[in-house]
């Protein structure tokens, strides 16, 4: 039998599908008798709109690239896309010509305008789906397409070129986006597709394919839906997961390579070390508030589970011998809870060259961050989403603000590229939580690099939609957008993964958030290309250290000796008020009241965050970064070393004997201290 796997826009054209990489090599594993065909399609698009005019569209405007799509899917839509395109791009602020702008002269003209882009940009997209339907059609038997970034009208409109051609070749489709409600939905409302597949795609699509070239009836397999099943699972079909993803075989992106080194661009090998995320407990609990409540990016994963170390390692390394690329993209959701330490020397004994990409929670520890940057992390998304405890809070984040803050500061320091977001708009969020972000940036944040703000969008799955009513949110309907290049009636029947929706009561107004934003990326940038590199930092002395602070305009320089110094950089590292009196109080270093005025001082002068109105009980992060990333990673080695010294000395300690209350005996009074 022949298969063919096919990924078409808007998969980022750097990385190599991970779909098609995964099931391509487990097919071959699994069944060696099948031939399977992969096909990186988005390459040759992006070639043909410009690499710049393509990256543009798929990195930042997926909603732009499913319309533009859907024209070519219902003719009878073109003009409104027409209109929709060029309001976005109107809206984006993006230049037609010179610098900034996406379109190549030699493929949009020397003066295009948004409305001839667009004419441009639809006739190679249509082009391109014709040239590709009839080299597959009626060539293979079964036509997998994979679907997750914006793919989907990109599929639909090939699927269609492939029918008209070739009735009898079968299409399924697979990933993120057609799950839950979507496939089923896809299935009744359109004739193009023949199967979907729900939840990861090896064990499904090989039993599909077995099926199949057996003549037997598969419309009982787990995990897929036909279009017979899809009446009586209006809600998705049960998954069919591989119970050990250690077992998986390494992917095969062969077919993709080859193009990449053809077109000659800086490509980045996807990893894949685990799939869903351990923080997303909601089908395990049955609690859809057990997650990030704005997230649906696990909805096609019943838990969660992780390679081990060792074995995700040796695939990096197999992948690198096989393709001799060092540029590593990793696929998780999320990093691994523990064992980063290990997985990080695991990496840095490899002897190799890396530069990696990695999404992570801010609860990860400094020396954990520190080593991943060794074995060399130096692009990473952290989900900060918020610098507000409360609005934390509202969206099920399970962080604080001093863990995004310590992470932010360490990013900096380090110089690992922190591409996180700030997310606003989300339903609830009150106007003390708008006032709240604004001040912990204006305070405490400006000296990192900035966070961008993005808007709350509503995908299917996530808490918000399962509780809408919660919320405040009614008349939940597939996305406006997409009523630019749907005829009405399909966009009534169809359910779609992208969904709008209206808000009870009033909305809190995010636009002073979205304004300093920009401003703190003018003044980041500044500060960066300027020699002084930071707009806060300091140096170290041993006995004192200096602290610049630039953030308001004007060099204001501080001096901080004996225990000032200690205390500031003891904080360097999130402190409990318990730490802060063991190493100083109880030794006799510093009495309580002195640690207290220091304190409170410093956060005074935006120089260290406090967490808590009481100081018991509290965190504490002191602010200023180091001035290099080998300052930086000095003060966190020698803070992990002692923190090894003591758990070790807690372990050796002896343990004192419980004496018994005597009669008359009165508690100690606690410590007092100063607010």
């Amino acid at each position: 039998m022949r298969i063919c796997l096919i990924a078409l826009p808007w998969s980022l054209y750097r990385h190599p599908s991970a779909a098609l990489g995964a099931l391509c090599a487990y097919l071959k594993q699994e069944e060696p008798t099948l031939e399977v065909v992969c096909r990186s399609d988005f390459l040759d698009a992006a070639a043909a709109l410009g690499f710049g005019c393509y990256d543009r569209i798929s990195q930042a405007s997926y909603d732009v690239g499913e319309m533009l799509y859907a024209a070519l899917c219902f003719p009878e839509r073109k003009e409104q896309v027409r209109t929709f395109f060029i309001s976005r791009m109107e809206e984006s602020g993006a230049p037609l010509t010179g610098a900034g702008s996406f379109l190549d002269p030699e493929i949009h003209g020397e003066r295009p305008t948004w409305s001839s882009a667009f004419d441009v940009i639809q006739a190679r997209l249509e082009a391109h789906l014709d040239r590709v339907a009839e080299e597959v059609a009626g060539r293979y038997q079964l036509v997998g397409l994979t679907t997750c970034f914006g793919q989907l009208f990109a599929n639909l409109a090939l699927s269609m070129r492939i029918k008209r051609r070739s009735t009898g070749t079968r299409i399924v489709l697979g990933g993120s986006t057609v799950s839950e409600r979507v496939g089923p939905s896809l299935l009744k409302e359109l004739d193009c597709f023949d199967y979907v597949i729900q939840g990861e795609g090896e064990q499904p699509l090989l039993a599909l394919a077995r099926g199949l070239a057996a003549a037997e009836d598969v419309s009982g397999l787990k995990g897929l839906i036909t279009r017979e099943t899809a009446s009586v699972l209006p809600r998705g079909a049960p998954f069919w997961e591989v119970s050990d993803v250690n077992n998986l075989p390494i992917p095969d992106y062969s077919e993709y390579a080859t193009r990449a080194e053809a077109l000659n661009f800086l490509w980045l090998m996807t990893v894949e070390g685990s799939r869903g995320c351990w923080w997303d407990r909601a089908k395990r609990t049955g609690n859809p508030k057990a997650t990030c409540h704005f997230c649906n990016l696990n909805v096609q994963w019943s838990g969660y589970r992780e390679k081990g170390a060792e074995r995700l390692v040796s695939e990096v390394v197999a992948l690198n011998e096989r393709y001799h690329n060092n540029v590593l993209f990793f696929l998780d959701n999320i990093i691994r809870l523990k064992g980063v330490d290990e997985f990080a020397q695991r990496l840095i004994d490899t002897g190799k060259d890396w530069v990696i990409f990695y999404e992570m929670r801010a609860n990860i520890r400094p020396h954990e961050l520190l080593m991943l940057w060794q074995a060399g992390v130096r692009f990473v998304q952290f989900g900060i989403e918020s610098l507000s405890e409360s609005y934390l809070k509202r969206i099920g984040k399970g962080t604080s603000v001093i863990t995004n803050l310590q992470v932010m500061k360490i990013c900096h320091e380090l110089g690992i590229s922190n591409g996180a977001n700030l997310l606003t708009d989300f339903p609830g969020g009150r106007p003390e939580e708008v006032a709240e972000t604004c001040e912990t940036i204006q305070r405490y944040a400006l000296g990192y690099e900035p966070l961008s703000a993005n808007r709350f969008w509503l995908g299917r799955g996530a808490t918000v939609q399962v509780l809408s009513q919660e919320y405040g949110v009614r008349n939940l309907r597939n996305a406006d957008f997409y009523r630019a290049g749907l005829p009405e009636a399909l966009y009534e029947r169809l359910d779609l993964l992208d969904l709008s929706y209206d808000q009870d009561g009033p909305v809190a107004d995010w636009s002073h958030v979205r304004a300093l934003c920009k401003q703190w990326g003018a003044a980041y940038s500044a500060a960066r290309a300027s020699e002084y590199r930071h707009l806060l930092t300091y140096l170290d002395s041993g006995q004192s250290m200096r602290i610049f602070d630039a953030r308001t305009g004007v060099l204001r320089t501080s001096v901080f000796k004996g225990l000032a110094r200690d205390v500031y950089m003891y904080c360097a590292e999130i402190r409990r008020w318990d730490d802060l009196n063991q190493e100083f109080i109880e030794p006799g270093r510093a009495t309580a009241q002195q640690i207290a005025e220091l304190i409170e001082g410093w956060n005074q002068q935006g120089l260290l965050y406090r967490e808590g109105e009481r100081l018991e009980g509290g965190r504490f992060l002191s602010l200023a970064p180091a001035f290099t990333p080998e300052l930086a990673s000095r003060r966190i080695r020698a803070a992990h070393a002692a923190e090894l010294q003591r758990r070790g000395a807690r372990a050796d300690a002896p343990k004192p004997h419980p004496m018994p209350p005597r009669a008359g005996d009165k508690a100690p009074p606690p410590v007092q201290v100063k607010a």
